[in-house]
């Protein structure tokens, strides 16, 4: 099979399995912020700082080094990888447990406290998951990778439902967590049933060692972009003010948590199959920079024209309390689909430490400006500085990505032409159905189901379109 045809089918999977996942998570959401109270899914977002900057600290990179060895399908080097996942798996769970005074103290909450010590379970089951599915990755083979998320989204999605009608508060949202992660790391053994050899490798170990010196600083420069949310406006703010923002981001940046995941999981693959090879590692870039913006831009403006009316419809009145939110989340989500088209690459080529600079870079002009925004102005505020840092971090990615696939600028624009335009015109008829006159009598949801009905259609031309370039 091509390279072309492999990347198209595991793209495929993985879309199929994200559109799926994020959809029931979605109307999970609606159930859940009916049921659940803005503090509880607040409590939820602080709980995870700690979690995620304890897995940054001790990051190894397993996967990414899976798919970057000629090893990738060897059971002796893929014990290893088990062996040292089961571990670190371990190892966080216990510093997640006597880590949860720190999180109550910070936000100033002791509910918090049960909260992260049942979190602290869930890197536990995932240090146990195995590693044949990251080697199956490899090949572009995404079929248990897909399935295996989907069915721990399911069990994730049941658990927290249930738990939830049964008044357990924010405590159910972590108890799905931590069935996720079990659930996930179960099918991934029944899905990929093949042995390994747990006897000791220190080839393989040096190769793990060695990559995650290359990879060291990015997992916790993400993390720290991904948490600012909680450090600065669950503490600025309060939990209510952030599960209002964590509902509103949800929302806005639902369709690129759907596609980016699937390009950067299988590009990283492609790329670093071609990376010797200038013009196709050119073309695959390009085509790239020119897809993803174009899928992801109807949905992001429908978000601008339609602003508050949206989780007023979905979550309900209490979540569309600040106008001007979603639109300003939206404006994140379009710079986020654009910097996103540069890190795969870096990494497929084998340039880590190029993310890592547009990493770094952002979550540094994100301190400054996110802040301050929160400090006069909100989560409106707080939503703008992070649009500055995103406009800093894509300020680097392009030129860098231009130079490793010795693209022109003329084929940059060219590439991004079709997604400007589409969003443009795609804006224009939003706005004129929102703002129109004759639309002043309509309601709130069938505003929202005409404006859906022009994001539906202009999705499916753009994927008409991207299926003829694929093809060619």
């Amino acid at each position: 099979m091509s390279l072309r045809r492999k990347t198209t089918h595991a793209i495929g999977w993985q879309l199929a399995a994200r559109m799926t996942d994020r959809g029931l998570r979605f109307c999970a959401s609606v159930f859940l912020a009916r049921m659940l109270a803005p503090d509880d899914f607040g409590a939820l977002a602080a709980t995870l700082v700690i979690s995620s900057a304890v897995e940054t600290i001790t990051y190894v990179g397993i996967d990414q080094a899976i798919a970057q060895s000629p090893r990738s399908a060897d059971p002796r080097f893929l014990g290893s990888a088990f062996r040292i996942s089961a571990f670190r798996g371990a190892l966080l769970a216990l510093l997640i447990y006597v880590s949860a005074p720190l999180v109550a103290w910070y936000f100033e909450s002791e509910a918090l406290l049960s909260l992260t010590r049942v979190i602290a379970l869930s890197p536990l089951f995932v240090g146990l998951g195995n590693p044949w599915v990251h080697s199956e990755r490899k090949e572009l083979r995404f079929r248990a990778f897909s399935l295996a998320m989907v069915i721990g989204g399911i069990g994730q999605i049941t658990t927290s439902i249930l738990c939830a009608r049964a008044g357990f508060g924010a405590i159910s949202l972590a108890y799905g967590i931590v069935v996720n992660s079990a659930v996930t790391t179960a099918a991934g053994w029944l899905l990929v049933a093949r042995r390994l050899d747990l006897r000791k490798d220190p080839t393989a170990s040096l190769e793990f060692r060695v990559f995650a010196r290359r990879a060291a600083g990015v997992p916790a420069l993400i993390m720290l972009h991904l948490q600012a949310p909680a450090l600065v406006l669950g503490r600025l703010a309060g939990l209510p003010v952030l599960g209002i923002y964590t509902l509103a981001d949800r929302l806005c940046s639902l369709p690129s948590e759907i596609a980016l995941p699937v390009f950067g999981t299988v590009l990283a693959p492609a790329y670093a199959q071609v990376r010797d090879d200038q013009v196709r590692l050119r073309s695959v870039w390009l085509r790239v920079l020119g897809g993803v913006p174009l899928i992801a831009i109807a949905p992001i403006t429908a978000m601008v024209a339609l602003d508050e009316r949206v989780p007023t419809l979905v979550y309900g009145e209490r979540y569309g309390s600040t106008p001007g939110l979603i639109s300003a989340l939206a404006l994140v989500a379009l710079l986020s689909t654009l910097t996103s088209c540069c890190g795969p690459l870096f990494w497929g080529i084998g340039r880590p430490d190029l993310d890592r600079m547009a990493v770094l870079l952002r979550v540094c002009v994100l301190a400054v400006t996110a802040t301050l925004g929160a400090l006069w102005f909100g989560a409106i505020g707080f939503a703008l500085g992070v649009s500055v840092a995103y406009i800093a971090a894509l300020m680097y990615c392009l030129p860098m990505a231009r130079r490793m696939t010795n693209a022109s600028w003329r084929e940059i624009v060219r590439a991004l032409a079709p997604a400007g335009f589409v969003g443009g015109v795609t804006l224009a008829l939003d706005v004129l159905l929102t703002r129109a006159p004759w639309m002043s009598e309509v309601t709130s949801m069938w505003m929202c189901v005409l404006v859906g009905c022009v994001t539906m259609v202009t999705m499916m031309l753009c994927g008409l379109r991207l299926k003829r370039v694929a093809n060619g």
